[in-house]
């Protein structure tokens, strides 16, 4: 079983590899590829060094899932931070999404941050449940909020006061 832990410098490479998989789905991410390496090491670096809610659940050496949220870097709106997470397909419905979102939101308090946002494709119904088990609310709707393989895809806002 996967464990829950605050991301590593040394796990990027297999967090990249992972998120590859989640995006390559086509389905659950904004992005259809990972950007490159670089980009992401630089990304997640920032992330860590920072101290912002950045989890992995890990086996071994492997990064099987993810979970962070990072802070608006408007000061005006710095009290509120973007959640985004995914899960290797064959680690989907074990409770690794609940510990997860659990380990960010913990940590996102413990920061200061007075809210969690996220957007969520309609179709992906085992996601919302999730938000909705832990207490996130649906703020909004935004029909044809992208467009892939020809198809077109609705999202849903929600949110957490913390």
């Amino acid at each position: 079983m996967a464990e829950i832990i605050y991301a590593r410098k040394d796990l990027i490479p297999a967090f990249h590899k992972t998120l590859d998989e989640v995006a390559s789905e086509r389905i659950f991410i904004e992005m259809i590829e990972a950007p490159p390496v670089e980009k992401v090491t630089e990304f997640q670096v920032k992330a860590i060094d920072g101290n912002f809610p950045v989890f992995y659940a890990v086996e071994g050496t492997e990064v099987v899932g993810w979970a962070d949220v990072f802070p608006s870097s408007n000061p005006r709106q710095a009290h509120r931070g973007f959640l985004g997470m995914g899960l290797r397909k064959s680690h989907r419905g074990l409770g690794l999404g609940t510990k997860l979102l659990e380990a960010v939101i913990a940590h996102a308090k413990k920061i200061g941050l007075a809210k969690i946002e996220l957007s969520v494709y309609s179709t992906n119904r085992a996601g919302i449940r999730l938000y909705e088990k832990l207490g996130f609310e649906q703020c909004g709707y935004t029909k044809d909020y992208r467009r892939v393989d020809g198809a077109s895809f609705d999202a849903i806002s929600m949110e957490l006061f913390l």
